[in-house]
C-alpha cells in the first residue's frame, strides 16, 4: 500500500519547522470573536447612553399655580405617581420601538396641594374642575425630557466612541509611518498603557451597558383601584394612599365634577359654525376681545375655544385675568393657551393683575405693554397696563399704583402723548373711563378698546378735543361678574367676549357680540360695523 504524506516544513537549518497552522487559527478566532463582541458593545453604546441619561437626570420642572412641580419620568413604570405615590393615576406612554412603558413621578409641596384656607380651595376647585391644560403641560414636560435626555445620553456616547476609534486611527498611521524597528519599539514601550486603557475602556463601556440592561428590564406595573371617594368628581379613577386618603375627603375639591363648560364649548362651537362669515380669512385680521374673567376659569376656556374656531390672529384681553392676583390662580393663563392652541395673547394689565400675574404671562410668552406699539398682521396695536393695582388680594382697602412715581393723571397724560405720537388702529387698556379721556384724543385710527364695565358697553362716539368724534368699545365681563367678588364656578350671570374683524387694506372694523348664559347657551350675535350700536 502507497501512503501519501504531506510534505514536512523545514527552517532554515533544514532541520523540521514546529506546525504553527492550529495556533495562528486559534488566535485568529479569538481575535475575531473580541472583535465582534467590542463591536456589539460599542454599537449599543448610544442606546445605553440613552437609557441611562433618561433614568439618572435630574427631573424636569414646570410651575402650574405657581407652584414649582418636579416631573420625573420612570422607565419601566406605567402609572403616574404625584407626591410618592400619595395619588397614582393609569396615564402613561408606550414606547413601540423598544417596547417600554414610560410613567411620571410628580413632586410638589403638600401645603399646597391640601391648602387649608377655604379660598385657596376654591381656585383649586376651578382647576381640578377642568386639568386637562396642566396635564397638557405634565405631559409636554416629560415627553420633551426624554427626547432631550435620550438624546444627550445617546450623543455622548456616540461621540465618545468615535473619538476613541479616532484616536486610535491616528495612531495606527503614526506607527505605520515610523521605520519597523522604531514601530517595534514605540508598541512594546506602550503596551502595558495600551493594556490597561483598553481594560478601563472595556471595563466603562461592560458598566454602562450593563447598567442600561438594568434599567431596560425594570419593571414596575401597577394596576391602579381607583378610590370610592373619588366617584363622581374630577379624580375618578385615580388610587389615594396614606395620609392623602384620609385628608381629601374632607376638601372642597372633592365635590361632583360639572359638565356646565363641556356643554358650553359644545353650543359655542355649533353656535360659531352658524356664523361662517367670523372665521379669519387670509386678508384679514380676526381677534378675540375680552376681560374680567376674574378666576373663571371655565369662561377662559371659552375665549380660547372661540380663538380656535375663528382661526384668530391673536387674543386682546384688557385685564382683571384673576380675583387676588395670586400666583396659585394663575393658571388660568395655561388654559388661555391650550385652549386658543397657544395663538399670541396681547394683555393689557388690569387692577387685578399684580406683578405675579405679570411674571406668569410674561413666562407664557404673553405680549405685555412694552411702550411701543405692536404691528400684528397689518394691525397696529397700543396696549397700556392700568396705572393702579387692586389690594383685594391682601385684604386692603385701596388701590396701589402700579408706579409710585406716576399718578393717573399722569398716566392719561403719558398714554395721550404716545397715542397722539404713534396714531395706532387700536388701543387696548383696562379701565373704560381712561380709555374714553384717551379716545377724546382723536389719535386713534379706529377704537380704544376697554373695560372694567360687569356690563357690555358695546361702541360709544366719543367727542374729541378737535370737535370730531372717536369710537371706544367697552366690553363686559367674560367671568359674568355683576361685582368684585370671587366665583370661580359656572357663571350666575350673562358672560360676554366679542369677536373682531379688521381689514388693513380698508381700515373697516366689523364686531360680534358672543353671549354665553347662566343655562349654558351661547349667542354669536351677527355682524355689525365698529360704530354701530349693538343690538340684542
Amino acid at each position: 500500500m502507497r501512503m501519501v504524506t504531506e510534505p514536512l516544513s523545514l527552517d532554515a537549518r533544514g532541520e523540521v519547522a514546529p506546525d504553527r497552522t492550529g495556533r495562528q487559527v486559534q488566535q485568529r478566532a479569538r481575535l475575531m470573536i473580541s472583535r465582534a463582541v467590542l463591536t456589539v458593545l460599542l454599537v449599543t453604546t448610544p442606546v445605553a447612553g440613552a437609557l441611562v441619561a433618561v433614568a439618572y437626570a435630574p427631573p424636569a420642572r414646570v410651575e402650574i399655580a405657581g407652584q414649582d412641580i418636579s416631573v420625573k419620568p420612570v422607565l419601566g413604570q406605567n402609572t403616574t405617581r404625584l407626591v410618592d405615590g400619595a395619588l397614582v393615576r393609569p396615564e402613561h406612554a408606550h414606547v413601540d420601538v423598544v417596547d417600554m412603558d414610560i410613567g411620571v413621578d410628580i413632586s410638589t409641596n403638600w401645603n399646597n396641594l391640601l391648602p387649608s384656607d377655604k379660598q385657596t380651595r376654591r381656585y383649586l376647585t376651578a382647576l381640578w374642575e377642568d386639568p386637562t391644560p396642566q396635564i397638557d403641560r405634565l405631559r409636554d414636560a416629560a415627553r420633551k425630557h426624554v427626547q432631550l435626555w435620550s438624546l444627550i445620553g445617546s450623543l455622548t456616547a456616540f461621540l465618545t466612541v468615535g473619538l476613541v476609534w479616532a484616536g486610535l486611527e491616528i495612531r495606527r498611521r503614526r506607527i505605520r509611518s515610523y521605520d519597523p524597528a522604531l514601530a517595534a519599539i514605540v508598541s512594546a514601550h506602550n503596551r502595558r498603557l495600551r493594556i490597561g486603557l483598553a481594560t478601563l475602556g472595556l471595563g466603562l463601556v461592560v458598566a454602562l451597558d450593563t447598567l442600561a440592561v438594568h434599567i431596560y428590564r425594570n419593571v414596575d406595573q401597577h394596576t391602579v383601584t381607583g378610590s370610592s371617594l373619588f366617584v363622581g368628581t374630577s379624580l375618578e379613577g385615580t388610587e389615594a394612599n396614606g395620609l392623602v386618603a384620609e385628608v381629601l375627603p374632607f376638601l372642597s375639591i372633592l365635590q361632583p365634577r360639572t359638565t356646565f363648560y363641556d356643554d358650553v364649548s359644545d353650543n359655542l362651537e355649533s353656535a360659531l359654525a352658524a356664523r361662517p362669515e367670523l372665521v379669519r380669512t387670509d386678508e384679514e385680521v380676526v381677534f378675540v376681545l375680552a376681560e374680567d374673567f376674574e378666576d373663571v376659569n371655565g369662561m377662559a376656556r371659552q375665549v380660547g375655544n372661540a380663538a380656535r374656531l375663528v382661526d384668530a390672529t391673536f387674543i386682546a384681553l384688557s385685564g382683571d385675568l384673576t380675583f387676588a392676583g395670586r400666583p396659585i390662580e394663575t393658571y388660568i393663563i395655561d388654559t388661555v393657551d391650550y385652549y386658543a392652541e397657544n395663538r399670541p395673547v396681547h394683555l393689557a394689565p388690569g387692577l387685578h393683575d399684580p406683578p405675579a400675574v405679570i411674571t406668569a404671562a410674561v413666562a407664557r410668552d404673553w405680549q405685555l405693554p412694552d411702550g411701543t406699539t405692536q404691528d400684528v398682521d397689518g394691525l397696529r396695536l397700543l396696549s397700556f397696563a392700568d396705572p393702579r393695582v387692586s389690594t383685594v388680594g391682601t385684604f386692603g382697602t385701596d388701590d396701589l399704583l402700579r408706579d409710585p412715581e406716576v399718578s393717573v393723571a399722569a398716566f392719561v397724560d403719558q398714554a395721550i402723548e404716545q397715542t397722539c405720537e404713534e396714531q395706532p388702529d387700536f388701543v387696548l387698556l383696562h379701565d373704560h373711563r381712561l380709555g374714553r379721556q384717551i379716545a377724546a384724543s382723536g389719535c386713534v385710527e379706529h377704537a380704544v378698546l376697554d373695560g372694567r364695565s360687569y356690563t357690555f358697553l358695546g361702541p360709544q362716539q366719543v367727542p374729541t378735543t378737535t370737535g370730531g368724534s372717536a369710537t371706544e368699545l367697552t366690553s363686559g365681563s367674560a367671568g359674568g361678574h355683576r361685582d368684585t367678588r370671587p366665583d370661580p364656578g359656572a357663571i350666575k350671570n350673562s358672560a360676554t367676549f366679542t369677536i373682531l374683524t379688521f381689514d388693513p387694506a380698508t381700515g373697516s372694523t366689523t364686531y360680534a357680540l358672543i353671549t354665553v348664559d347662566p343655562d349654558g347657551s351661547v349667542l354669536v350675535a351677527p355682524e355689525l360695523m365698529l360704530p354701530s350700536p349693538v343690538t340684542r
